[in-house]
């Protein structure tokens, strides 16, 4: 397991105490380890959820639309139609 230096100040470090004295936590150690994996967690579904409310906005907004069955193998034969031509022209 890695170690990691971290300074704190004197309040948090009795808080961290206090929970470990009440049974929140077997040791400072797992207590900081458990609220470093909670707030990574939080930061990241804060940033999902960002994401998903930008894309519900563009959808609402009408900037883009839903594929329909065989638009992905139309798109596709498209796409290759025009590298083909492409590559034929000198």
């Amino acid at each position: 397991m890695a170690t990691l230096t971290v300074e704190i100040t004197d309040t948090l470090s009795e808080r961290l105490e206090r929970e470990v004295a009440a049974g929140r936590a077997k040791d400072r150690n797992s207590l900081v380890q458990s609220l470093l994996e909670a707030a990574m967690d939080a930061r990241w579904k804060a940033e999902i959820d960002k994401k998903l409310d930008e894309s519900l906005a563009e959808v609402e907004r009408g900037e883009v639309s839903a594929h329909q069955q065989g638009d992905c193998g139309r798109l596709g034969r498209e796409y290759l139609k025009q590298k083909r031509a492409q590559e034929t022209k000198p």
